[in-house]
């Protein structure tokens, strides 16, 4: 996915020495040792998965980018966990939600964990979702607890975002987290395929969808809430929650993995905080751009969906509703 700057902002822009040079805000201690040490293993040509140790996370990181709204005390926090293609997938909507006055933190999970040199296309269609997600889970869950113990910020109202990989992995810290510091999640074009999603949710959960959204998916008119695979394609990690993994796995070779919507239905007691939208004019990853419609083929050999993007109309729509439902979990 394409770079972009994030509007400068002096002052505002927290990173490592930077931000430890403003006096009334607590310094960051960084924790260099809690990276990991991970290195790409080929399981066939052109086609990755991920070996080695698995870190956690550290606020120097040179990616990470932790802001903090002028005036607001201490304001929410929005943890955005980045998909397939790295941190670009979220610089954007990151940026709208510190324009709705909220402090934000993004991270590349794939450089904390010592993989750098790649582009987003490489990661996004180069790299199987199981590693992807690895990781993305050790640095998110990792994020999460090092904002708890932020001074400068409420930590008693927390969300996360996750979009495609990310959404898996947000959706499944759903069911790790303590409500008293989060109060909801929001999970655009999850993905059952990797860690799989959990049993249950503690806190509330957002799914949202764009009614384009065919990423990944095999069908010509597929979509992302029916996106399934074979079992053998998820792995369970450990310290993920209980979940689809455990019961579908490589020991299912075959079994073909439940859908989102499938996994809706066994989620128990949904209606403690679930909510499900589509959205028009909207496909993959709505603050990609503007709405492509596309098929592509992945290093796995594969043709599927690859549309992203949405009208602007769309967005904005979509971002409203991310408001909103911020505003209903206060």
């Amino acid at each position: 996915m394409p770079n972009f700057l994030v509007k400068p902002l002096a002052g505002l822009l927290l990173m490592c020495c930077s931000y430890a040079a403003q006096a009334e805000t607590p310094a960051i201690e960084c924790m260099a040792n809690a990276r990991g040490q991970i290195s790409l293993l080929e399981i066939r040509p052109g086609f990755f998965s991920v070996k080695g140790r698995m870190g956690s996370f550290d606020p120097c990181e040179p990616q990470v980018k932790f802001r903090l709204p002028p005036g607001q005390g201490k304001p929410a926090l929005m943890i955005s966990v980045h998909g397939g293609g790295g941190i670009s997938d979220v610089l954007r909507s990151d940026q709208a939600f510190y324009e709705q006055g909220m402090a934000t933190l993004v991270f590349d999970a794939y450089a904390m964990q010592g993989l750098t040199g790649r582009s987003s296309l490489f990661w996004a269609r180069s790299v199987t979702n199981e590693a992807r997600q690895r990781m993305l889970f050790a640095t998110a869950l990792g994020a999460y607890q090092w904002a708890i113990q932020r001074h400068d910020i409420d930590v008693n109202r927390i969300y996360l975002f996750g979009i495609s990989n990310g959404a898996a992995v947000v959706a499944n810290l759903a069911a790790l987290v303590d409500p008293r510091h989060v109060k909801g999640v929001i999970a655009e074009g999850v993905t059952p395929v990797g860690i799989g999603l959990p049993d249950e949710i503690r806190v509330p959960l957002l799914l949202a969808f764009g009614r384009l959204d065919d990423y990944g998916n095999p069908k010509p008119d597929g979509r992302r809430w029916d996106l399934s695979g074979d079992c053998r394609m998820n792995v369970q990690i450990e310290g993920a929650p209980p979940g689809s993994a455990q019961r579908c796995n490589s020991n299912n070779p075959g079994v073909p993995i439940p859908s989102a919507m499938e996994w809706v239905k066994t989620l128990k007691k949904p209606q403690d905080g679930l909510e499900i939208e589509y959205f028009d004019d909207m496909a993959h990853s709505a603050f990609f751009g503007p709405l492509v419609q596309r098929r592509a083929t992945w290093g796995s050999g594969e043709t599927l969906g690859a549309s992203l993007g949405a009208t602007e109309a769309a967005r904005q729509k979509f971002l409203q509703r991310m408001v909103d439902f911020i505003a209903r979990h206060p």
